[in-house]
């Protein structure tokens, strides 16, 4: 303790210590700064005051005249206001012209000052003499009348001594002594402290250290202090600024916490020494019970109370030790359920359920009973909860919890997987009883759930596994109820049990998703063309970019099959990115061959959400130099009707651009003329479904001539997609349909071989001048590769 106590005082005092030294610095470095400014301020003051002065007429005049005495009176004027000790005009030699007093024609440094002045217009320096020194600010003047005929400056000085020095002491707070270094000595111009003048050149003032910008220790009368020394301007280096703190006055704030220490350490080895006696003999060994209690509660066990047998405060410790065990033992037990339990329906949750589902079909694995498992997911419960707020979302998904615990036996069980995906575990239940389950729990919930007197009909998808037919390990059997559900969901038929098979394309599914992101990031990713022509002329007027996936295990995948997945996860902003980048560069590319046609591109309704996207757009444009009239984004009828204000404000925005907008797909979505003719785009694309059985299908001929007159009413271009034969491009001409794509033209190609292709196909391109319009070689039709 004596140790300790002692090792305690010193550290506190030597830190004490070096926390007076710092913050003396740190006020040394301060007060410098502060002087730094405050003389930039006065500098700019003064300056501004010099540049009036010598534009005063009465001055201009006077030493035009060569009036010495006139020149003396504005001199002693303008010097009052500013309190300089002297003012003086100087002519181009450095002769005096004028003085306010009495001054040696031959001061030294004048000549300097008008040569510094003639080069800088304005100059601020320092003059000395003798035992003296002044502050000269210099400024030239331009002497009015006809007999003047050279320049003159006119000087201000202003006497750096104690005055200074007291008045920048009040403003730093910092004794103040501003010395001049000399040759062999320095030279006391003025202090703040009457003992500096028989002090400076002393030893104890390292004249080294005048000049080193770091702060030294100095003695003034036996007294420790902490100067720094710093130049009085940058332009004349041999007058300097002694800042210096007393580190007596600076101790001053430790000095009552070196006495509290020092009492307190002596108070506190007392005492500790007489209670350590008295502690030594009674808490021993109740702390002893305590601490094999504590090892007891660490490994679980939270039956026994605790007795210390001490008394008083350690008696309190024990109770507290008692009141710990029971919480813990409470909170273990809230935790327990929390981690088994949902915590908004009370349903088992997802690990619970799974243990159950284990346990049961562990329990029948000898006998092979029958163990069905069911998924129920909750068809457009999001956009519900979306719509009609979280709260309702919740409650709504109790009352549903309710209803399947209500549809099924007390030996079932029901638990919550996930959001709105429930598990059924049905033991000694077979397939057709399970699907008869099933129906019931449809019919009730299609009956209606009513929610703060709102009446919700909720649909359902169900999947069906069944042990042992569709697996023994409880993962596999839910992974294939999963696959059964989504299969239910995509048929639309609500209840779906699974069927051999199915998994691996569920599995081919998911290994697409999750490669999803690689494929992307490691240029997996292909770029493909179809041409467009124009049917007025027969010439190639753009092309839409597609993507496909040369996946790496998978093999060639087409985008029927991966844009989907991408769609439903989210991803599809990837996928867009990457064709978009992917698009402009090869238009980029195109257009340094010759070959200047748009590119199309396809957007989904996800993309239209994200108000980044005209920024991202022009991005990409920016990045590749590429007109932003060249890109076409093609864009869904359901891609529109998900929002449609905000579709038609990005469409905007888009067009404000110069970027192209086409309808794809149209005459398949869900959009209303009223909503299409507010709409800002250029072209309509008549979806292939309309166009591949022309001029034959007479229901088809009727809608895409409906569609093309539509368009043309509406100021727009029109362009068929999907034509394989001549008699529907000849047709399509017919009917004043502007553009055409489709096999007839070319199937995608690699980007690689887009303009290889133009290149054969205007040389192989024929006109023809029949009533059909144009019709095309067979030859120019294969696509490049």
């Amino acid at each position: 303790m004596v140790l300790t106590q002692a090792g305690t005082i010193g550290t506190v005092l030597l830190t004490a210590n070096r926390e007076a030294s710092m913050q003396a610095e740190a006020d040394l470095t301060a007060g410098a700064a502060l002087f730094d400014r405050l003389t930039g301020v006065r500098a700019d003051r003064l300056r501004n005051f010099m540049r009036a002065a010598a534009a005063d007429p009465r001055l201009t005049e006077a030493i035009a005249a060569g009036d010495s005495q006139l020149i003396s009176e504005v001199l002693a004027i303008h010097g009052k206001r500013v309190r300089a000790d002297r003012a003086l005009a100087i002519d181009a030699s450095g002769r005096v012209i004028a003085t306010t007093n009495t001054i040696a024609p031959e001061l030294p440094g004048l000549a300097e000052l008008i040569k510094r002045a003639e080069g800088d217009g304005l100059v601020r320096s320092t003059i000395t003499s003798d035992d003296a020194a002044w502050e000269m600010l210099t400024v030239p003047v331009k002497p009015f009348g006809k007999t003047a005929s050279q320049p003159a400056w006119i000087s201000m000085g202003f006497l750096i001594g104690d005055e200074l020095a007291s008045a920048m002491r009040s403003y730093t707070g910092l004794d103040v002594t501003l010395v001049m270094q000399g040759p062999e000595a320095l030279t006391v111009l003025g202090s703040s402290v009457e003992k500096m003048k028989s002090i400076v050149n002393e030893p104890a003032i390292p004249v080294s250290s005048i000049k080193s910008g770091r702060s030294f220790p100095l003695t003034i009368a036996g007294a420790q202090s902490l100067a720094l020394s710093i130049p009085y301007m940058a332009a004349s280096d041999n007058v300097r600024v002694l800042m210096h703190k007393s580190l007596f006055d600076a101790m001053a704030p430790y000095r009552l916490l070196r006495t509290i220490v020092i009492s307190l350490g002596v108070f506190t080895l007392i005492i500790a020494l007489g209670g350590a006696l008295l502690l030594s003999k009674t808490v021993t060994k109740p702390l002893q019970k305590l601490t094999d209690a504590a090892r007891r509660i660490s490994s679980g066990d939270y039956g026994a109370p605790i007795k210390s047998g001490g008394s008083g405060e350690l008696a309190e410790l024990a109770s507290a030790f008692n009141a710990m065990q029971q919480t813990i033992a409470e909170r273990e037990e809230h935790i327990t359920y929390q981690a088994r339990f949902d915590a908004l329906t009370g349903l088992p949750n997802r690990i619970l359920g799974m243990q159950r589902l284990a346990e049961v079909i562990k329990n029948v694995k000898n006998t092979q009973e029958p163990v069905s498992v069911m998924l129920v997911d909750l068809d457009s419960f999001d956009e519900i909860g979306s719509s009609l707020g979280h709260e309702f979302g919740d409650a709504l998904l109790c009352q549903a919890a309710e209803r399947l615990r209500a549809g099924l036996d007390s030996l079932h069980t029901l638990a919550r997987l996930e959001a709105d995906e429930f598990l059924i575990v049905m033991q000694h239940t077979d397939v057709e009883a399970a699907q008869a389950t099933a129906s019931e729990l449809l019919r009730g919930m299609e009956g209606g759930l009513a929610v703060r007197d709102v009446s919700i009909c909720l649909d359902a998808s169900i999947g069906i596994s069944v042990f042992p037919d569709h697996g023994d390990d409880p993962d596999q059997l839910l992974l294939r109820a999963a696959v059964a559900k989504n299969d239910a969901k995509q048929a639309q038929e609500g209840i779906h049990v699974y069927e051999e098979g199915k998994e691996a394309c569920h599995l081919r599914q998911l290994a697409i998703l999750g490669d999803l992101r690689r494929a992307v990031h490691n240029d997996e990713l292909k770029l493909f063309l179809q041409p467009k022509i124009h049917l007025g002329i027969g010439a190639v007027c753009g092309a839409e970019a597609l993507v496909r996936w040369d996946h790496p295990a998978l093999g060639f995948l087409p985008p029927d099959e991966f844009i989907p997945i991408a769609e439903k996860s989210g991803n599809i902003s990837l996928i867009t990115h990457w064709a978009l980048t992917a698009a402009i560069r090869e238009c980029r590319l195109w257009q340094e061959e010759g070959v200047d046609l748009p590119v199309s591109v396809n957007l989904s309704g996800r993309d239209l959400l994200d108000r980044n996207l005209p920024c991202l757009i022009l991005e990409v444009l920016r990045d590749h130099d590429l007109d932003p009239r060249k890109l076409v984004l093609e864009i869904t009828e359901e891609a529109l009707v998900r929002d449609f204000a905000h579709a038609n404000l990005v469409l905007e925005c888009l067009r404000e651009m110069g970027i192209k907008v086409s309808i794809d797909d149209f005459g398949t979505g869900y959009s209303s003329l009223a909503q299409i003719k507010n709409l800002p785009v250029d072209e309509l694309k008549i979806d292939r479904s309309f166009v591949m059985e022309l001029p034959d299908n007479r229901a088809d001929a009727a809608i895409v001539h409906a569609a093309i007159e539509l368009g043309h009413s509406l100021g727009l271009e029109v362009l068929a997609e999907g034509i394989e034969t001549q008699d529907a491009l000849d047709w399509l001409t017919a009917q004043g349909c502007e553009r055409a794509q489709g096999y007839l033209i070319s199937r995608p190609m690699p980007a690689e071989g887009f303009c290889k292709w133009v290149a054969r196909y205007k040389a192989s391109r024929v006109k023809a001048t029949d009533t059909n319009g144009v019709t095309f070689l067979h030859a120019a039709n294969k696509p490049a590769g």
